[in-house]
């Protein structure tokens, strides 16, 4: 009943904040991948560089939801875009 009230920014921002930790938890491990991939060791890095690899992963997921759900709204009305 609350998110009716909302405007469609307000929703999506009251989502994200609900969905944080899993977001959060996801980045984690999409951090953990690349550190990997680029055969380091998360001991490698201090806290404040794993934070700040942590912090860019959770941008690059928002950012994902926020098109995904930019681009279902364009399909639920028909709108084609390139």
């Amino acid at each position: 009943m609350f998110l009716k009230k909302l405007s469609p920014k307000a929703r999506l921002e009251s989502l994200m904040l609900k969905y944080s930790g899993v977001i959060r938890e996801r980045a984690i491990a999409q951090a953990k991948a690349k550190i990997a991939h680029n055969v380091k060791e998360v001991s490698d890095f201090t806290e404040e560089q794993l934070e700040i690899i942590v912090a860019e992963e959770e941008k690059q997921i928002k950012e994902k939801i926020r098109k995904s759900i930019f681009m279902s709204f364009l399909a639920i009305f028909g709108i084609a875009s390139f």
